[in-house]
């Protein structure tokens, strides 16, 4: 018998090369024309933002860009986006997000609070938005985060470095320009951090206790593009058709973790890559194998299901974990992580703020204590020294 449930999905998703063009046809399906752009110096730099943002002038559109979100964001970035607009004196009527997840997140709380003034860091937690009276356009420019299909947000508080998720369902986006041509200059290392993240999204939202029908449809389809494109896209960052598959199966496993959770895998990254500002899909990428290791007497079979659909034939599912960590390896993320030194005495930290964030870890197939936190993260990181 199946239990209720309730999905949230943004209302618009177009996908296809040269689909960024048509933002101020976009707009205009929402009826507005005072766009607040929020991207960052990279997508500037990078010439994506005068090629987004450029028709908008010829078609008589008046919009404010700010470009200071930073990597994984404070919530700082959100108050200096609102400075920005009021600077510039656009009276908003909508938010753009052009970029990674970083500058997606900023955007879904800039959407929330620029009208109302509202403090940002006093909606960290579950439910606490309420309302976004501004609507929300997400561009992605990476293949990996999935922000622009999930109602979640994280912002890294720079005392601490522990990061923080603001979840409600009113900041799914109204709207999502999928173009993958805008990641074909995506260098291999972000390319393979953000691909093997969306690769962990999809797995996890497939085996979360909390996934529903939906969800699970929608992992295994994200599996079935990602699974081959993944290897593809990193030896040749050329090849068009994988960098399309890349786009689409890491949106597709964004509306899957949205509709269920990420699990054990993110908690544990969250510590470790907000400590040691490690990219967060190299964190994601390198702990995988040793949380599904963990997790392998709880879901073997969806193991097995998982991997046919990633294109790995019938896999046994104790070879599973196996599978996952020499994908890592072969794109790069193992030795990425390697670089970073992380010293023994910041594991029991590490792994009491992983354990404590039960957003994450109640959803996981098989619980997760502090000591087999404490494993994973030493046994991942000694694998690497």
């Amino acid at each position: 018998m199946l239990t209720t449930f309730e999905n949230n999905l943004p209302r618009r998703i177009r996908f296809g090369r040269g689909v960024s063009a048509q933002l101020a046809a976009e707009l205009g399906r929402l009826g507005r024309s005072r766009p607040l752009i929020v991207t960052d110096r990279g997508v500037r730099s990078s010439g994506l933002l005068d090629r987004v943002a450029a028709p908008l002038g010829r078609d008589g559109l008046a919009c404010c860009v700010f470009d200071g979100t930073e990597p994984e964001p404070p919530f700082a970035c959100v108050a200096a986006a609102a400075d920005a607009a009021r600077r510039a004196g656009l009276d908003a009527d909508c938010v753009v997000a052009l970029g990674g997840g970083s500058v997606m997140d900023t955007a879904k709380l800039v959407a929330a609070t620029l009208t109302d003034g509202r403090d940002a860091p006093s909606l960290a937690g579950i439910g606490k938005v309420g309302r976004r009276p501004l609507p929300l356009l997400c561009i992605p420019t990476t293949a990996g985060t999935g922000s622009e299909a999930t109602p979640v947000a994280i912002f890294t508080d720079p005392s601490t470095g522990l990061k923080v998720g603001v979840v409600d369902a009113c900041l799914v986006p109204d709207a999502v320009l999928l173009d993958p041509e805008l990641t074909d200059g995506l260098p291999p290392l972000p390319t393979a951090a953000a691909g093997m993240d969306a690769l962990v999204h999809a797995l996890e939202a497939y085996i979360a206790r909390v996934a529903t029908p939906v969800a699970r449809g929608l992992a295994i389809e994200a599996a079935r593009l990602l699974g081959p494109a993944l290897p593809a896209v990193c030896r040749d960052g050329g090849d068009r058709g994988s960098r399309d598959a890349m786009l689409l199966g890491a949106n597709l496993a964004g509306l899957a973790f949205a509709n269920s959770s990420c699990c054990g895998v993110h908690a544990l990254a969250l510590p470790l890559g907000g400590r040691f500002h490690i990219a967060h899909g190299v964190v994601t990428g390198s702990l995988v194998a040793e949380t599904m290791r963990h997790n392998l007497p709880s879901c073997g079979a969806d193991f097995g299901r998982f991997a046919e659909a990633l294109g790995m034939g019938a896999c046994p599912p104790e070879e599973f974990p196996g599978r996952l960590a020499a994908l890592a390896r072969e794109i790069g993320l193992l030795g990425q992580l390697r670089s970073v030194r992380v010293p023994d005495d910041a594991i029991d930290g590490l792994a009491r703020d992983a354990v404590a964030n039960r957003r994450l870890m109640d959803p996981n197939p098989r619980p997760i204590t502090h000591e087999d936190a404490v494993g994973i993260l030493r046994r991942t990181l000694l694998a690497h020294g």
